[in-house]
């Protein structure tokens, strides 16, 4: 039947739900005799989306008065014959419609608006005291109160209060009963209708959404203190009938039944227009700024976004400045990116929408700086070689602490010039000189981020035909270092001499240059040290850098390499 579908007029948001609520809930009055009052409920679907009423059910509840311990609550039967449950039909109620429930002994009129009208024992059949709930659950009356935890989505009056002041709306204190029973409620022979624009259940709290009297009580759509019954979410529409006398108005409880078109036109003119709030806007959150180093693995994060009144429907992320780069999911919260090789600002932007369609706006700053660990270049030992000799230079040694060796560059410093078989490889090879000389090579290592280290090496090329006769006849000279080394500011050069010879020292720079000079004359066979104090022949203090020096024992000599660090 559904007599009212009101979706031109209806705004909806799934912000309150997907539940039905009570809309208009009609008690009326006794039929002659002082049989069982009027009853109609009607249902109201404001959600967006159709709704299963076979979901759900009405329980009565009824209080025990005088006696707080044995307040039954939901679902008792004690004082009032037949049961107190009643599952709603398999029925779809759309977005905006309402669904009218009505007793099979309740006035005709009632019953022609209706689309369900339950038998005599069913859950309208109650009294001033009681009050109906909506459920929602499976299977029969304690499952449902089990599975809700005995709190229904919204309800009618009060289970827990008797006789009648569970249906007073802020105070609207009605006429007493026949038995002079104070308090009643105007409400219980009246119309109630849920005021424009609540679309919530109040779930089961009655006291809170009738409206209240005391400061003590909280208005709860605006969860302010209220007293007033214009603080309530219900409309009173109070039908005052004349009694078996004709007296009519507050402390007349009518005991006849009339006709009930006139309240049947009061609930057919109520709309609910559920007149919601706007929707509140998301927060975008791209996170924090950051600051990285190249050729790092970038995460920008986005799950810290919100949105306030429902769900965050979208992400999407861009870049607004900086070296380009690719994203690798940019329509998802999380979404990274690899760093560019060069210093310098990435911005980002994060816009977020929300299930409304509402979007917000936030960006992040990411900093590329060159933290890169230089490589450590390694151009291998000192050698010592004859003329015409292969000789090799092998770098492979070098290595990166935090990456990889891009290029390798060989150059020679100092002495005769030589060719080498390649300047761009991590090894090289070349021949020997005819002559006596100190040959000097610097390998120079990149890493991939530009990173530099550079290491020499010195090859000593001298006449071996004649170091080979030698080994016939007794050893002249030992040469045991200098110590320190590296040194600053002074070093001693160690020797020993196996037999009585004449001993010179020479120190040459890196390129092959004579710094410092000195001759010992004639000395016998034993251990020497000669100090060097980092100063030239001339007395000038020499600068920080690799020397070579040599220890010449009549026409034999030896070759050490030492650094000075100033």
């Amino acid at each position: 039947m559904c007599k009212k579908i009101i979706l031109a007029t209806t705004v909806f948001s799934y912000l309150f739900g997907q539940d039905p609520i009570i809309s208009v809930w009609y008690i009326g009055i006794r039929v002659a005799g002082g049989g069982p009052y009027n009853h109609y409920i009607e249902l109201f679907n404001p959600t967006e989306e159709p709704i299963n009423l076979s979901q759900y059910a009405l329980i009565k509840g009824h209080g025990q008065s005088n006696n707080v311990e044995q307040q039954a609550g939901w679902g008792n039967t004690l004082g009032n014959s037949g049961v107190s449950f009643n599952r709603l039909p398999n029925f779809i109620l759309f977005p905006g419609q309402s669904y009218g429930v009505s007793r099979d002994v309740s006035h005709e009129s009632l019953q022609n608006h209706a689309d369900l009208i339950l038998e005599d024992e069913g859950v309208l059949s109650i009294s001033g005291d009681d009050a109906v709930g909506l459920f929602k659950g499976e299977g029969n009356l304690d499952n449902v109160l089990a599975a809700t935890d005995s709190i229904p989505i919204d309800c009618i009056g009060s289970p827990y209060e008797d006789p009648g002041q569970g249906w007073q709306v802020s105070g609207e204190v009605g006429p007493p009963n026949s038995t002079n029973t104070t308090g009643y409620g105007v409400t219980r022979f009246a119309i109630l209708t849920r005021k424009s624009g609540v679309c919530y259940g109040n779930a089961g709290s009655w006291n809170s959404s009738r409206g209240c009297v005391t400061d003590s009580c909280t208005n709860w759509i605006t969860d302010t203190p209220q007293t007033t019954y214009e603080e309530s979410e219900w409309d009173v529409h109070a039908c005052y009938y004349p009694d078996a006398d004709g007296n009519t108005g507050p402390g007349y409880e009518p005991d006849t039944n009339p006709n009930c078109d006139e309240d049947i036109l009061i609930m057919e003119a109520y709309t609910n227009t559920c007149e919601l709030s706007e929707n509140q806007t998301p927060a975008s959150s791209a996170g924090i700024d950051q600051t990285t180093s190249y050729s790092q693995l970038v995460t920008l994060d986005g799950s810290g976004s919100s949105d306030p009144d429902g769900t965050i429907a979208s992400y999407q992320w861009s870049q607004i400045s900086g070296a380009n780069i690719e994203l690798s999911t940019p329509s998802q919260a999380v979404t990274t990116f690899t760093s560019p090789n060069e210093e310098g600002s990435l911005l980002f932007k994060l816009v977020v929408t929300d299930n409304e369609s509402a979007s917000d706006t936030d960006t992040v700053n990411i900093i590329i700086v060159n933290t890169n660990i230089d490589p450590v270049a390694n151009a291998g030992e000192d050698q010592s070689i004859g003329f015409s000799e292969l000789v090799t230079l092998d770098g492979s040694g070098s290595s990166d602490p935090d990456g990889t060796i891009a290029s390798y560059q060989w150059s020679q410093i100092s002495g005769a010039s030589v060719t080498l078989s390649t300047t761009e490889q991590s090894m090289a090879t070349f021949t020997s000189p005819t002559s006596e000389n100190i040959l000097v090579f610097t390998l120079a290592v990149i890493d991939q981020l530009g990173g530099l280290d550079q290491d020499t090496i010195s090859v000593l090329v001298q006449n071996t035909t004649t170091a080979i006769d030698e080994k016939l006849i007794p050893e002249e000279l030992k040469l045991f270092g200098n110590h320190p080394n590296p040194f600053n500011p002074k070093t001693e050069i160690v020797f020993q001499v196996l037999k009585q010879t004449e001993i010179k020292l020479a120190i040459y720079n890196i390129y092959g240059q004579s710094v410092w000079t000195k001759s010992l004359g004639q000395k016998d066979k034993g251990l020497y040290s000669v100090p060097w104090g980092g100063e030239t022949t001339h007395g000038r203090p020499a600068v920080s850098g690799i020397y070579f020096y040599r220890v010449n024992a009549g026409d034999k000599h030896l070759l050490g390499k030492m650094s000075l660090v100033k």
